[in-house]
């Protein structure tokens, strides 16, 4: 079975957390702390696989996580650093995440990261100062980032062969190129992409034969125009007909589909010629002049850049309390452990680094205000904001 479409689940490695560990040794009572940092989450990567032609392994396979960073130690011991999770996919693979283009596998050499392994927490050693000889915290490991992925696979091809039904598309790629497809004499034979290359001695062109056009058929008559995104990188069409009108009507029902199909090579070839072997030898012979000649685009056509913003961080005001909403806040304030005596070195330079108690004072905070962060009650006083856990 041939698939080009799926949705998978990645999630990064969670960091480790951070110890939270004082030096013990014989006639050194007070050796101080020594809390190593914990290990960071691997990444997950998106990688070519130059054995694969489809997307059907991960059918079974939809939900994919890289290793976690291992614990902090005592002696100041750095925990392991987790494994990066490499997936492989067939070359030609378009990945999208929330309908946004992250990047596209063209070579061998491509990767694309599609979720980041989450930071390990510092170990109580980092919080040692004049003041806090003794600190009793240590941060919690960041979670892995966890992304929803839609992979499309739009194959790289040089040459497209398109058609109504019924037309000899499948016998004429195994006449001009190795393959060797389903040919038989009734409607819709082709189902799926058909692959085949020829070889030039110089270079391989790479042919497709693509499911059968119809009237409608990019509305979904048919076979649909499911597969016509096997075409989209081609620099060559091949149009098979047997009277004139089915040209017309190919064209239509492919510049309907996307409008950058009409700007290819076209090359007419009548269904009668495939009986002769001096007019495929003269439609090889167009077809590498044309391969020649042409640059092929093979890059996706998805061009636009996009970029990547902190969440802003939302103030409500309700009943006199007050509630934050940000995601990246509420994703570090969970690497806090608020049971620990000393959470505020970990809490009040996060604060800082938000202007939280700023904001929260031109929304007409006070001393003694409540704050509530992810249900998290927490009270404005002497000028800091404490938790009431």
């Amino acid at each position: 079975m041939f698939v080009d479409e799926v949705n998978i689940k990645v999630k990064g490695g969670d960091g480790g957390p951070g110890a939270l560990s004082f030096h013990r040794e014989k006639f050194l009572p007070k050796g101080g702390p020594d809390g190593g940092d914990g290990g960071k989450g691997g990444d997950v990567y998106i990688i070519a696989d130059e054995n694969m032609d489809s997307l059907r392994l991960y059918l079974s396979k939809r939900s994919l996580e890289a290793e976690s960073g291992a614990f902090g130690q005592g002696n100041n011991k750095s925990g392991k650093n987790g494994k990066n999770l490499y997936i492989g996919v067939p070359l030609g693979t378009c990945i999208y995440s929330d309908n946004r283009f992250l990047g596209e596998i063209l070579s061998k050499r491509d990767s694309v990261l599609v979720a980041r392994g989450g930071r390990g927490g510092r170990g109580n050693s980092n919080f040692l100062s004049n003041r806090y000889r003794a600190p009793e915290v240590a941060e919690r490991g960041e979670p892995g980032e966890e992304v929803r992925l839609h992979l499309i696979l739009k194959s790289l091809v040089d040459v497209a062969i398109v058609g109504l039904p019924n037309r000899g598309k499948s016998l004429l790629l195994s006449l001009v190129t190795n393959a060797h497809p389903r040919i038989a004499d009734y409607p819709f034979t082709t189902t799926e992409p058909n692959f085949g290359v020829l070889d030039t001695g110089i270079k391989l062109i790479r042919f497709v034969d693509l499911p059968a056009l119809i009237k409608d058929s990019h509305k979904g008559a048919g076979l649909g125009n499911r597969f016509l995104r096997h075409g989209e990188r081609a620099s060559i069409l091949v149009v098979l007909f047997d009277r004139e009108e089915e040209v017309e009507l190919v064209k239509e029902e492919l510049g309907l589909y996307d409008k950058r199909f009409l700007d290819k090579e076209m090359v007419l070839f009548h269904t009668s010629d495939l009986s002769s072997k001096d007019k495929i030898s003269v439609l090889k012979e167009e077809i590498v002049r044309l391969f020649n000649a042409t640059t092929s685009k093979i890059s996706s056509v998805e061009d636009s850049e996009y970029t990547v913003e902190m969440e802003p961080v939302v103030i409500e005001k309700k009943d006199g309390r007050f509630y934050i909403k940000s995601k990246d806040l509420s994703r570090d304030i969970g690497r806090i452990d608020f049971t620990q005596r000393d959470y505020h070195l970990l809490l009040d330079p996060l604060f800082r680094r938000y202007g939280i108690l700023e904001a929260l004072k031109r929304y007409g905070a006070t001393e003694g205000s409540k704050v509530f962060i992810d249900d998290i009650p927490f009270t404005i006083l002497e000028g800091r904001i404490r938790c009431e856990l």
